[in-house]
């Protein structure tokens, strides 16, 4: 079994990015039909895809790749800290998704593939020092 945790949240980082790609391009698409504005359609589809991208990563992340025993309302505190960090990259995503659509004129489908790659980096840092702590791990 893999041990190194760098490799694993590689692995981890790659399904979800391809998870919430696959999510958002389906969510943008179906959005586009729903609404007229197409800020609305797009920006609709990057928030529904970043909630289901936090729980999709937060079970593989929790179970695989930081391979953490925390339970009950210790769970509870891990999620949250999860999703804090997730919260900061959602954020930083709904900067970017605008600045890139409309400030740089780039498709709203490649602004968020940018913005997914740019998140995966800065949720590295934050849940590899702070959400999944060293000593709520299985060695």
């Amino acid at each position: 079994m893999m041990k190194n945790v760098k490799v694993k949240f590689v692995m981890i980082g790659t399904w979800n990015t391809v998870f919430a790609i696959l999510v958002f391009m389906a969510l943008d698409t179906i959005f586009t039909y729903a609404f007229s504005k197409r800020y609305v359609a797009y920006m609709s589809a990057m928030i529904m895809t970043n909630l289901l991208s936090v729980i999709n990563a937060f079970v593989f992340h929790k179970y695989f790749t930081f391979r953490s025993i925390v339970k009950g309302f210790g769970l509870i505190m891990e999620f949250l800290r999860f999703f804090s960090t997730y919260a900061f990259v959602f954020i930083l995503s709904l900067v970017i998704l605008p600045v890139l659509a409309e400030g740089f004129n780039i498709t709203p489908k490649v602004s968020a593939v940018l913005g997914i790659i740019i998140s995966i980096l800065v949720s590295y840092l934050g849940h590899s020092r702070f959400s999944f702590r060293r000593e709520d791990r299985v060695n």
